[in-house]
């Protein structure tokens, strides 16, 4: 017999759910939580200490640490201390008997908040053959040493975003991923050439430091071709950084500890710079035949006249922002290690100036090396010590430090805010994002609906399932597909009120098609209602939710996303749509 329920579905346009059938859950002691969930919230930073020498420091107490909070010093609520793969509990917590505050690897496994999501991010765009097979052998070395509860997921930009990858456990999967990946080739050495010739028209003629005479329209035609380097070298940045933010922020909603290693050539701060150095090196004499006359070097004035405003720094910036505002950690591989030695040579030969070289090494590593470390992270250079180096920072996700504090009841939804982190010890170097941000309603849940998504990252406590029915064209093109959501009774939180016990669920739903774009998260309000007298019937039964979903051409994936009101318990599920869809 079915049970009558008021079941009221929130505003929005959402549909009217039906009243939860009468199957009964599998044998289980039901959930019968009736109070409200009170939310206490506390911000964690992540920090790592490490000696002059680089190698990550362990045993260090809460007292050691000093935590300022927009310059002002703030509490430690809670303290975390993990090395080498075995965890204290963080203070205040409920302590386990005896010897046991300490939590072996194995259970971990089972806790998404402490396993570490790592993120291959491979630039297609900004990486040569001949840097490729390096970094890709240090990649797959150091991949293999990653610790049993570490998941790893690989993506990359082929001009757009591709997904290669969930996050994996399996470590062989993850070296034939790479393998395949490492086989993709891009037109990558176009602007390197063009920068290379233009290189070699400025030093043409030039022997042990003396100049040969240029004509005007020599030099006119060269501060031209210099100028159009850097406004097509600024476009390409400003895209792997749109790309790289793009996946930064895909990864707010992973539980856990979250690491970003994007591998790419460099991207430089200020595109042309060391072109235009070389060019007023040799030109700019105060002539004004040479159209910009230049004795001495001033990048906010006579680079932006003779090139244009193309500086990434602000780009840069956000980059790390959306970083810390998404709990990511940023290491950046150089897998060119020494732009400047490109030109080095030709510059010696023809006894140019090595000003140029220096300039243009400074700008391919200063944007990277910022971003690294604003959030906590490492630039990593290319060289034969590569695999070393990768496998120096995997002590990162093995031993660190958690600091938990009560951010203010005036802070802002949404508000950033500053971070330092001060060790007593002077002989030890601490490494820790620098801003925190304070989450805004449903943020959580959307970020974590959409990592669904994308990264198969779905924990699904409430046990709620969906069963697509059969989907129909629209007028506008797209098409429906109607989906059924079971959702045990026995699994959510109620609160009494009126003769009746009241619940509340939020839905969110997000789909992405075959080019890997995705659409909004929607949200749904949920709401339930069951008489006094039908709630323990009601805790042994589903309820059932009708949402039709639209569709767009080509999409591949849905990802539906719950989070019980009052429990503040979420979770996530998601579906292929190419199994069941006719499009």
């Amino acid at each position: 017999m079915a049970i009558a329920l008021a079941l009221l579905a929130g505003a929005g346009g959402a549909q009217q759910p039906s009243a939860p059938a009468s199957r009964p859950l599998p044998s289980e002691e039901p959930t019968r939580t009736v109070t409200e969930a009170l939310e206490v919230r506390v911000i964690n930073v992540d920090v790592l200490v490490t000696d002059r020498s680089g190698h990550p420091v362990a045993g260090l107490s809460r007292d050691e640490f000093e935590l300022r909070v927009d310059g002002k010093l703030t509490p430690i609520s809670n303290f975390y201390a993990e090395a080498g793969g075995v965890a204290r509990a963080a203070v205040g917590t409920i302590q386990r008997p005896s010897d046991s505050s300490f939590v072996t690897v194995e259970e971990a496994e089972e806790d998404p908040a402490r396993r570490t999501h790592v993120v291959l991010l491979i630039d297609h765009t900004r990486l040569r053959a001949n840097n490729r097979k390096r970094a890709f052998a240090a990649l797959r070395e150091a991949m293999a040493r990653l610790g049993k509860t570490d998941l790893v997921a690989v993506v990359g930009i082929e001009g757009s975003l591709v997904f290669y990858s969930d996050f994996l456990y399996d470590r062989q999967a993850v070296e034939r991923i790479l393998d395949d990946v490492s086989k993709i080739s891009m037109r990558t050495e176009v602007n390197d050439a063009e920068r290379r010739q233009i290189f070699g028209e400025l030093t043409r003629g030039q022997s042990g430091g003396i100049q040969a005479q240029a004509s005007l329209a020599n030099k006119n035609m060269l501060i031209s071709r210099i100028r159009a380097y850097a406004a097509d070298e600024y476009a390409r940045s400003l895209s792997s950084l749109r790309q790289i933010e793009t996946v930064v922020s895909t990864l707010g909603g992973v539980p856990g500890r979250k690491a970003l290693f994007y591998l790419g050539e460099g991207i430089p701060s200020r595109p042309g710079e060391g072109l235009f150095v070389e060019w007023r090196n040799r030109f700019g004499t105060g002539n004004p035949e040479a159209g910009i006359g230049l004795r001495r070097f001033d990048f906010n004035t006579d680079y932006t006249r003779a090139v244009g405003r193309y500086d990434v720094d602000s780009s840069m910036q956000k980059l790390a922002g959306a970083a810390n505002r998404a709990g990511v950690t940023l290491y950046a591989v150089d897998a060119e290690g020494d732009h400047g030695g490109s030109v080095r040579a030709a510059l010696t030969e023809q006894g140019a100036t090595s000003e140029a070289v220096s300039v243009v090494d400074e700008n391919f590593r200063a944007p990277l090396e910022y971003a690294s470390s604003a959030t906590g992270g490492r630039l990593l250079r290319s060289s034969g010590r590569l695999t070393e180096q990768l496998v120096d920072v995997l002590g990162d996700f093995d031993t660190f430090y958690s600091l938990g504090f009560t951010p203010p009841a005036d802070w802002d939804l949404g508000s950033e805010h500053d971070i330092e982190v001060n060790i007593k010890s002077k002989s030890l170097l601490v490494r820790h994002r620098e801003a925190v941000r304070m989450p805004e309603p449903d943020e959580q849940e959307a970020g974590a609906t959409l990592a669904a998504l994308l990264y198969q990252t779905a924990d699904n406590p409430l046990r709620i399932r969906a069963t697509p029915g059969t989907e129909g064209p629209l007028q506008d093109g797209t098409r429906a597909l109607p989906v059924s959501l079971e959702i045990p009774i026995g699994k959510l939180g109620f609160v009494p009120r009126g003769g009746a016990h009241a619940g509340s669920l939020t839905i969110y739903v997000t789909t992405m098609d075959s080019a890997g774009e995705t659409s909004r998260v929607q949200k749904i309000p949920f709401h339930l209602n069951i008489p006094d007298d039908k709630i323990e019937e009601a805790r042994q039964n589903v309820a059932h939710y009708p949402l039709p979903i639209v569709l767009r051409s080509g999409d591949q994936r849905v990802a539906i996303g719950i989070r019980d009101d009052v429990n503040g318990v979420f979770s996530a599920i998601r579906l292929d749509v190419s199994r069941f869809s006719k499009f």
